[in-house]
């Protein structure tokens, strides 16, 4: 694929902060996440400046021939158990369609390649019917659902438990390559 395009995830640097800040803050972003609050820059910089010193937790940006479109976290990383959880959004309103699948596909292939670990969790909120179909697509499993689980908007929602190992991800992942080769000639 670096035929057709350069897509890549880097470390996350001071003059990145402020785009992720405002990335996060943004409606369409925050009211798929847990937190949907809107987040302080007080939080945000602590965030930012905690990275460093946390051996479980990974934060990048994803780019694509030069362009950053979005984040991808790597959290509660157990190398001796080899799994983590993950979570990433695109904050560019405006990317091509297809950059979250690309998003998708290279952090898969990051956490599994470069991190060594044998298996991704996620937790995806009911309400989030996009994330649940796109890690059914990436060829998450659903392992189970957490009735009722958080509190948002005055209600209770569901959280869907996924999974993902590395010898799924091998199989799936030439599935993904063509569609994505596909979309972006």
């Amino acid at each position: 694929m670096a035929n057709l395009f350069q897509e890549k995830l880097r470390n996350i640097t001071l003059d990145d902060v402020k785009r992720i800040f405002d990335w996060r803050n943004q409606l369409f972003i925050r009211s798929k996440m847990f937190n949907s609050e809107e987040i302080i820059w007080e939080e945000h910089l602590e965030w930012y400046n905690s990275l460093p010193n946390k051996s479980d937790r990974i934060a990048k940006v994803f780019s694509c021939n030069r362009v950053d479109y979005g984040v991808l976290n790597v959290s509660i990383i157990n190398k001796e158990s080899g799994v983590c959880e993950w979570g990433f959004y695109i904050g560019d309103e405006h990317a091509p369609k297809g950059t979250g699948l690309l998003l998708g596909y290279t952090s898969l292939n990051y956490i599994f390649v470069d991190l060594e670990l044998r298996k991704i969790c996620a937790q995806v909120i009911e309400s989030n019917e996009i994330s649940q179909r796109f890690h059914e697509k990436l060829g998450f499993n659903l392992d189970g659902i957490l009735r009722k689980h958080i509190k948002r908007d005055k209600h209770y929602e569901d959280v869907y438990v996924y999974s993902l190992f590395k010898d799924e991800w091998q199989r799936k992942s030439k599935v993904i390559k063509v569609e994505l080769e596909e979309r972006f000639k």
